[in-house]
């Protein structure tokens, strides 16, 4: 009995020795595979998604909630003591909601999406009725945004995303794309960025860059980090991943802001009104941005061969990952960007169209429920407080004021390229869709009508200019956290791409709409 105890005893031992030898090694498969997780499916477009990414010291909650409530009550002062006379009490209402929304969405003392949250809740409370619980009737108007069109647009191109990404069509078609641009190292450049670019259009800027990082990241590790081109292909990556988002109204969040604004000075502007000056723009600044580091990186390699190695599939992934799926991917992809295209010729509206990935993708078994669960809902509910705060400033009479109070310029084009700057700087150093929301909506009550198309596609492309820094842009950030690159490296680009965009953004949407 004693000899089986102490055999027992030996064994328990050996045991705990052993669970406690393998926890580190665990804890590492644990968080690689959840790293592998948030990388593949990370498709938010917003500063917060940056940061995510970047090393940073948490504030205490204590000094988040004591910076609430100072913008608060800053935002109640500045209302009270200095909004202009003879403002209407639903207009002081909404200058107070536009203060607020500013403050918090640059500060991000709470996460964006909250604060659309918060736009919701205090227009529907006080913008029409001085007091809180005196609702208006037409209330729903403010939380409305939440199923506009807009909305389900954005919606069907994560979902085309997702798709893409389970199947790895999107690796596929990158690979095949690529090969094709040969070895020669500044031509092979050109690919990936055009690559980028047309990924991007289609599918969020930060999975794309995630994916075509998992391409070159093998070639960067051979070469190590002082050779220019790998810092030159990193850059590259990121500057196309974020200027590719211009050409579609699905390529980035501010582009859907701009077209619900639209919608609402009633323009009926199409998926293809959008890329007829969207697409273009795209790619001339992805070819700037390419001839801009091509003189800045000089390498003495003449031939290049990038080796796309197979990625390891999920083993929850692996069923998905079939040919017969990735079939399914690209007839859902030619299906529902045809119709999108074309919507002005069948009568069916996109929104509608949004619809078929996410029904084709869920009936076939390619995105099952925790797919879901990893759609960015908080880009979504940003947005839509971005249409909820334009409605407010227009609905409450507060645009109609401003545009009499603030003196208007005798050229729109001049207010437009300022507006473009202004944009373009914001859009660097805060959320480029909190940019939007702000920004997209003011610009639009500062020219005529006849040029409020002008001023909303320019502010919708401009705010997807953002090079400057490292944390400007999730794609920036996903490039700097590889540690190739240093701060310094994001300068020279950021400056041109800033100082020359916005001239090229109006010169290409004036003439070509």
């Amino acid at each position: 009995m004693a000899f089986i105890q102490i055999r027992f005893s030996e064994s328990l031992i050996l045991s705990i020795l052993i669970v406690r030898e393998s926890l580190p090694a665990l804890r590492i498969m644990l968080k690689t595979r959840i790293k592998d997780r948030l990388t593949r499916f990370s498709l938010a477009d917003s500063r917060t998604a940056a940061n995510r990414y970047m090393k940073r010291v948490k504030w205490p909650i204590t000094r988040n909630l004591t910076l609430l409530v100072l913008i608060i009550l800053g935002s109640v002062a500045f209302v009270e003591f200095f909004s202009p006379a003879g403002l209407e009490p639903s207009a002081r209402h909404a200058l107070f909601i536009l203060i607020v929304a500013a403050a918090l969405w640059i500060s991000e003392v709470i996460p964006p999406f909250a604060v659309s949250f918060l736009v919701m809740g205090l227009a529907v409370f006080f913008l029409e009725s001085p007091a809180p619980l005196d609702i208006t009737e037409d209330w729903e108007k403010y939380v409305n945004t939440w199923s506009s069109p807009v909305i389900w647009i954005l919606l069907g191109g994560f979902i085309l995303a997702i798709g893409a990404q389970i199947t790895k069509f999107d690796r596929k078609f990158s690979g095949v794309v690529i090969q094709r641009f040969g070895t020669k190292p500044y031509n092979l450049l050109l690919g990936i960025m055009l690559t980028t670019g047309i990924l991007s259009m289609f599918i969020s800027n930060t999975a794309t860059t995630a994916m075509m990082l998992t391409i070159i990241m093998p070639f960067a590790k051979k070469y190590g980090k002082k050779e220019p081109i790998v810092k030159a292909m990193m850059l590259g990556v990121a500057a196309a991943a974020t200027l590719g988002g211009i050409g579609t109204v699905i390529g980035s969040s501010p582009n859907a802001i701009a077209l619900g604004i639209l919608q609402s000075y009633g323009y009926e502007f199409s998926f293809v009104d959008w890329m007829i000056p969207g697409v273009p723009t795209a790619f001339t600044l992805i070819l700037l941005a390419w001839y801009i580091l091509k003189r800045l990186f000089k390498t003495e390699l003449t031939e290049l061969n990038i080796e796309f190695q197979e990625e390891p599939t999920p083993r929850d992934l692996a069923d998905r990952n079939t040919t017969e799926n990735r079939v399914i991917v690209v007839l859902t992809f030619i299906i529902t960007i045809g119709l999108w295209m074309t919507s002005t010729v069948h009568m069916i509206p996109v929104a509608v169209v949004s619809l078929i990935p996410i029904v084709i993708f869920t009936a076939v078994g390619i995105i099952q429920a925790e797919e879901i669960k990893l759609i960015p809902w908080d880009t979504l509910i940003l947005v839509s407080g971005g249409l909820t705060l334009g409605i407010a400033i227009n609905d409450s009479g507060l645009a109609a004021f401003m545009v009499e109070l603030i003196p208007a310029f005798e050229n729109p084009f001049i207010v437009i390229l300022m507006m473009a700057f202004i944009t373009s700087l914001a859009s660097n150093v805060m959320s480029n869709t909190a940019a939007a929301s702000i920004l997209i909506p003011f610009g639009a009550i500062l020219v005529p009508t006849e040029f409020v198309l002008l001023m909303v596609v320019t502010l919708g492309f401009a705010a997807s200019t953002a090079l400057l820094l490292p944390i400007s842009t999730p794609p920036n950030a996903l490039v700097f956290s590889t540690n190739y690159l240093k701060q310094a490296d994001f300068r020279t680009l950021g400056l041109i791409i800033t100082s020359i965009s916005p001239f090229f953004i109006v010169l290409m949407i004036w003439l070509l709409i």
